[in-house]
């Protein structure tokens, strides 16, 4: 299931900014759709906004 910003910083990181939260779930959701691994989705997506 895709995520929104909000989703991905209230379930995942809560220490992100709107900016970052929205660039992290178009990242997790790429991911996500290439691989269909949610775990790697959010680890490389949270690493690439900087947190």
């Amino acid at each position: 299931m895709p995520w929104t910003a909000e989703e991905f910083r209230k379930k995942h990181n809560n220490k992100l900014s709107d900016k970052q939260a929205k660039k992290a779930a178009q990242i997790a959701n790429a991911i996500l759709k290439e691989t269909g691994d949610e775990k790697k989705a959010i680890r490389i997506a949270n690493a690439r906004v900087g947190l």
